[in-house]
């Protein structure tokens, strides 16, 4: 866990750090240091679309080694100062070092283990539920409790409000408080119809700011046996804000865990898959050394299609998460960012696919899933999510080898219309909300997948 005075000295690092400007940092310096970088670790044109899960322990040690440099080469870029942060090698080895490697996560018969992992671990991992997808009021309740019943979710962040009692939660002003609140209120509410209290909790979905995030994260501790899990977003890789501090503030105040990051893109400033790569380790080990992270949640894409599950995003999430699990014994949480929606084939492959990329690969945990997207409101379902944790947890018992069998037979199922994903069906449209029973086509669907992901050797 992260202290106060840890954060108040390192805000003070900040004031007094290199100055640059915004512009400066994403056009030249990041995307010349990372080109400097991969040409001296001889990592330029390594990225190989033959093998969407990586089977080279050296190349992903190799990669480790670079991105660690980066770390020290660059640090860390506040937007609100326009100053960098520099740390030393030493200091980001202590970072990694300090890192926890196990977390009792919930309490009584909802605690879980998450445990670090290595590439082909058979210790399962954890499965939170879900990304901070916007859903109407009345169907918060039903739709969470249903979520968290199926013990096969470890962890619980939610969707998210975008109303409060009717009306919109305009962000930045005191409605987005309001919402902080609202949505403490109906998630504890959800938990105990769920039967499931003691489930480890992360919030708040529903504040992009700090604003509802400092006033649900307390309301929520003070009714759990257990310490609440902060979730703060970076405003992007290798950077920080505020805003950011703020909510590790108030996370430090209460005694949470911090789960921090901020994905890195394929295409974008660190460029190609390998400079994306080694742009997402230095990610992962900043988060221990600059904010006292108990996990980092950093996760990887390709801006191009917006998506994890391509060749690009596959290969890339799957070296990020060697390199780190076979040289810490940190804790990493990486999302698989789907963009079919609820009631298709397409998000049950394309989940597969990262999925089993992931588990095969060492990580240890993953929030999901980001039905549609994220981008349209109430297309959401619990079905869709209960079966990415049994993919997740079932590819924990697989070879590297098998993995990438499964994820290139998974790829022959969408790889051809990865940019332009069904966004499928709303919660309305494929679930009774006043039963939570999904529709009898959803069943069909998912049920069809589920036989076909056996017969191919998975066994979920």
């Amino acid at each position: 866990m992260s202290s106060v005075k840890q954060l108040a000295l390192m805000l003070e690092r900040i004031k007094e750090g290199e100055s640059c400007s915004n512009r400066d940092w994403d056009n030249k310096i990041v995307p010349k240091t990372v080109r400097q970088i991969l040409k001296k670790y001889n990592l330029e044109n390594t990225y190989n679309k033959d093998h969407p899960v990586n089977n080279d322990m050296k190349l992903a040690d190799r990669f480790f080694d670079a991105g660690l440099e980066l770390a020290e080469t660059l640090g860390v870029f506040c937007t609100d100062t326009e100053s960098i942060v520099h740390f030393t090698k030493k200091e980001l080895l202590n970072g990694l070092k300090q890192a926890p490697s196990e977390l009792h996560l919930g309490y009584g018969p909802d605690q879980v283990i998450l445990r670090a992992r290595t590439p082909e671990d058979k210790t399962r991992p954890c499965f939170c539920a879900s990304l901070s997808i916007q859903i109407d009021e009345s169907v918060y309740v039903p739709l969470v409790s249903e979520l968290i019943r199926y013990k096969g979710i470890d962890l619980l962040q939610g969707p998210s409000l975008d109303t409060v009692y009717g009306l919109r939660a305009l962000s930045g002003t005191p409605f987005e408080t309001a919402a902080g609140i609202h949505e403490a209120d109906l998630r504890e509410e959800a938990v105990w119809l769920a039967g499931r209290p003691g489930i480890q909790q992360m919030g708040m979905s529903s504040s992009v700011t700090e604003f509802g995030y400092m006033v649900g994260f307390p309301k929520t501790s003070a009714l759990s046996r257990s310490p609440f899990m902060g979730v703060i977003l970076q405003p992007s890789e290798l950077k920080t804000n505020y805003c950011s501090f703020n909510k590790l503030l108030a996370t430090a105040a209460y005694g949470g865990y911090v789960r921090s990051g901020c994905p890195s893109m394929i295409g974008g400033y660190s460029g190609p898959p390998e400079g994306a790569v080694i742009a997402n380790i230095a990610t992962d080990i900043i988060q221990f050394a600059m904010f006292g992270a108990d996990i980092s949640a950093s996760s990887l894409f390709d801006v191009r299609q917006n998506s994890a599950c391509c060749r690009t995003g596959l290969w890339a999430m799957s070296v990020s998460v060697q390199a780190t699990s076979r040289n810490t014994h940190t804790i990493l949480d990486k999302i698989i960012n789907q963009t079919a929606g609820p009631c298709t084939e397409d998000i049950l492959y394309t989940s597969a696919a990262g999925m089993i990329d992931t588990s095969a690969s060492g990580m240890e945990l993953t929030t999901g899933p980001r039905s549609a997207g994220g981008a349209k409101k109430n297309y959401i379902t619990p079905l869709e999510a209960h079966f990415c944790a049994d993919v997740f947890k079932a590819a924990s018992e697989l070879s590297l080898d098998k993995a990438e069998e499964l994820v290139e037979y998974c790829l022959t199922k969408y790889e051809s219309k990865v940019e332009n994903q069904p966004v499928g069906k709303s919660i309305y449209e494929c679930y009774n909300v006043e039963t939570m029973e999904p529709s009898s086509e959803w069943l069909a669907i998912e049920d069809r997948v589920r036989t076909d992901l056996r017969s191919h050797g998975l066994n979920i």
